[in-house]
């Protein structure tokens, strides 16, 4: 069997959830082919790119992000298929049918992969945008496999926002089947106009079988040690993590350090924020790591501290796998009341929550789970239970097996 990934740009370093999808689905046996708009050259990169050759597996398009150049490429690629394909041409660029992906040019740029493609027996989409495309190949006739589309957060929020709550209605219109990785999405996508039948939750879940239960132990040492991993970016709260470790400083019961792990646009923001609030000294700025490194900085730290909050473009977290990764190893976890984080966070019981852009409540938080009134040891083992339950990727890709397996376009959809 085939299956054809759609996704935006690979291979990117934050996107471990696509990786693991990947390569699960070949450790079960199925071939996987990838298209992306972009390739992403990283100083670091995931072993498993190279271990398990998926850079050979895919075609970039090779879209231009400058207006100038991209309107110049596509010109070159109408005249090249205006006598062969005209009607496909002009309904690649009906703004007026297909809205923001006909105007960004994809339609245009995807049309020459999509008719020299051999068939697979199904297709999955990362992120709605990419969803819209496949939904456009769909009803063209040219992608007649079962296909799917994975919403993760930005692409139900901030797009839905910028382009309107009527963006996803061709896709909506055509036979897709819509895995939001949260509850909270999938009530979005009704909201917007997308069937019942047509929605049905799929977590991004973490590989168990490589990740050591440790539990939250006493470690010994003079200064907490504090972990933030995440592109530095708004949605991310990094400058809320910053501002409460002012707070913890200013009420003087701890000695705490910590380290934030990520890149970004807002790095130098963020770092003259610490100088300004006199705790640069308490804070390490690590950079972008593989996840390798990450595990072992999971590993060492005593609570991982995650306030993701909605960004001012309505850009929303899904739920974040640093998460699942600190929780599966037995590390304790901060977090926020934040789009689907407590679907995995439950307040008490398997880590710990407090409001966005809550910098004192975070920093009283971490005085209370370090002032001995905490059963840490209870709640890390009880984490470690909800990721096995709910979050475990083998199964979860064993569920994606089972769906890929049903039938090329069956007469319903196939819900776990």
């Amino acid at each position: 069997m085939k299956v054809l990934f759609i996704i935006s740009t690979f291979p990117k370093l934050s996107e471990t959830f696509i990786l693991n999808q990947m390569t699960g689905l070949i450790d079960a046996g199925i071939e996987v082919e990838i298209l992306a708009w972009n390739q992403v050259f990283n100083e670091k990169e995931h072993k498993e790119v190279e271990s398990y050759h998926l850079l050979e597996k895919t075609t970039f398009i090779d879209l231009p992000s400058n207006k100038g150049a991209r309107l110049r490429k596509a010109i070159v690629l109408f005249f090249k298929m205006l006598l062969t394909h005209p009607f496909l041409l002009k309904e690649t660029l009906n703004g007026r049918k297909y809205g923001q992906i006909a105007y960004s040019l994809r339609l245009l740029f995807s049309l020459p992969y999509f008719l020299n493609r051999k068939s697979s027996d199904a297709v999955i989409c990362h992120y709605g945008p990419n969803g819209n495309i496949a939904a456009f190949y769909k009803k063209n006739r040219l992608l007649k496999e079962r296909t799917m589309v994975f919403f993760h957060g930005q692409d139900v929020t901030a797009f839905v926002k910028k382009w309107g709550e009527e963006v996803y209605r061709p896709l909506f219109a055509q036979k897709i089947e819509l895995l939001p990785v949260s509850h909270f999405f999938a009530k979005k996508l009704t909201a917007l106009g997308a069937k019942q039948e047509q929605i049905d939750v799929h977590r991004m879940g973490i590989h168990l079988g490589k990740i050591e239960f440790v539990r939250s132990i006493e470690k010994k040492r003079q200064q907490i040690k504090l972990l933030s991993i995440g592109r530095l970016t708004e949605k991310k709260g990094m400058d809320t993590v910053i501002k409460m470790m002012s707070c913890l400083k200013k009420a003087s019961c701890i000695s705490v350090q910590l380290t934030i792990i990520g890149g970004g646009g807002l790095q130098q923001e963020l770092e003259d924020l610490s100088k300004q609030l006199e705790v640069a000294n308490d804070i390490i700025f690590a950079g972008y790591k593989t996840q390798s490194e990450i595990d072992a900085a999971i590993f060492e730290a005593d609570l991982l501290v995650q306030l993701s909050r909605t960004a001012e473009s309505g850009d929303m977290e899904g739920i974040p796998m640093v998460l699942m990764e600190a929780m599966a190893r037995g590390i304790l976890v901060l977090s926020t009341k934040h789009s689907g984080i407590p679907e995995l966070v439950k307040h008490n019981e398997t880590g710990f929550l407090v409001p966005e852009n809550a910098p004192k409540e975070a920093a009283d938080e971490v005085i209370r789970i370090f002032s001995g009134e905490v059963a840490r040891d209870k709640i890390s083992y009880q984490a470690r239970q909800e990721i096995e339950r709910n979050f475990n990727l083998e199964k979860w890709n064993e569920k994606l097996v089972k769906r890929i397996k049903v039938t090329r376009e069956d007469s319903g959809f196939e819900k776990n």
